[in-house]
């Protein structure tokens, strides 16, 4: 049982150890590339919004209702550009573990080409 553990556990520190090495062969994530992201993100956010703002003034303007269409369409561009900024965020989330695991799984394949070796 403690052997497993072992194993286990000298499993572990070995992917954390892959990764690191990795982290440091790719390099960090430059500031500029930061700030594109934000960015990138700001104008799926900031975009149907303002949009939505003038889609409602427009119709504030051709249709007087007792509701306020400038705010309601306000609500719903940001609504959408939240909704935008979530669905691009997930897919580069994705697109981060996608490589994180290939790396693991060419990892392990090279450990195990070594540990046969020994």
């Amino acid at each position: 049982m403690s052997e497993r553990k072992s194993d286990e556990f000298c499993k572990s520190v070995r992917m954390k150890e892959q990764r690191k090495i990795r982290a440091g062969q790719k390099g960090t994530v430059g500031m500029w590339s930061a700030f594109g992201s934000m960015g990138a993100v700001g104008w799926l956010v900031a975009l149907p919004a303002v949009l939505g703002s003038l889609l409602g003034a427009w119709m504030d303007h051709s249709w007087p209702a007792e509701i306020s269409w400038t705010m309601t369409m306000l609500g719903a561009g940001l609504a959408l550009g939240c909704l935008c900024a979530g669905i691009w965020m997930n897919r580069e989330k994705n697109k981060i573990i996608k490589e994180r695991d290939e790396w693991e799984c060419k990892d392990s394949k090279s450990q195990e080409g070594n540990d046969d070796r020994k």
